[in-house]
């Protein structure tokens, strides 16, 4: 959360700067390259470390404790990756039942497809 908020803040920067030039006397065309740039270079620096972090961990683990360890910590890794699976594909069904329940009219007349309530649903 922290690494999309210092990159919407360099947006929103980029985004001040070019606004008056584009509404002044100027009327300079949008940079949109500019803004792709910050956007394409603060995802890659931002998963640096968690790319370290999955390359080097069994590595570490590997050859400071052994091959007993690193698969322990591979095997971990997959057991708690598989649940993390299951427990999303279960939100996700769950999250359009509500939807579905909600454009059915199941939370009254005032709450039927195309109200407020439908709206933040989707």
């Amino acid at each position: 959360m922290k690494s999309v908020g210092t990159a919407a803040n360099d947006m929103v920067k980029e985004c001040l700067s070019q606004f008056p030039k584009i509404m002044g006397p100027e009327k300079m065309t949008p940079d949109y390259e500019r803004c792709i740039r910050i956007s394409t270079e603060a995802s890659l620096r931002e998963m640096l470390a968690p790319g370290a972090l999955v390359i080097l961990s069994p590595l570490v683990a590997g050859l400071g404790f052994g091959k007993n360890c690193c698969a322990g910590l591979l095997s971990g890794a997959l057991v708690s990756s598989v649940q993390l699976a299951i427990s999303m594909s279960n939100t996700g069904g769950a999250w359009d039942n509500s939807k579905k329940y909600i454009s059915a009219g199941g939370l009254g007349k005032e709450f039927v497809k195309g109200s407020e309530a439908h709206k933040n649903s989707v």
